[in-house]
């Protein structure tokens, strides 16, 4: 009885994970053809996706709102998620989130000094550019 209540469970968490596959498949082609901000229910899926951990796809989704994809460009949306996504790790998201320090936006004031750090976290996953800006801050 264990081994089919196992096997059950084993198959709910295989068609769970294809249906996801198969839904965040259908954002990213969404995504590619700008129509992503005419589905709310995909946006939804990416959303839960990158707050259960998913990085590539906090990534997409503050890529999508830095680039105008889910409507007007939303930068304040955009470094939500490059900041949820540098915080797990993510080398990219720490090299946009020194850009946006380095730049500043409309709500987010230029800071040197972060913009620094940001850029060291990235270079020390190995981006080359992020060496290259910290080169250009000292």
């Amino acid at each position: 009885m264990k081994f089919v209540k196992l096997l059950t469970y084993s198959l709910l968490i295989a068609i769970t994970l294809i249906a996801v596959e198969s839904a965040l498949e259908y954002a990213l082609k969404l995504y590619e053809n700008n129509t992503l901000s005419q589905h709310a229910d995909a946006i939804e899926t990416l959303k839960k996706e990158a707050r259960s951990g998913d990085n590539s796809i906090a990534f997409l989704l503050a890529s999508a709102y830095k680039n105008g994809k889910l409507g007007d460009v939303n930068l304040d949306e955009a470094f939500y998620w490059y900041r949820t996504a540098a915080q797990r790790g993510d080398p990219d998201a720490m090299l946009m989130l020194g850009w946006i320090y380095y730049k500043g936006t409309a709500t987010i004031a230029v800071d040197i000094d972060k913009a620094r750090e940001w850029f060291r976290q990235a270079a020390a996953n190995g981006l080359d550019e992020a060496t290259e800006m910290l080169e250009l801050l000292q």
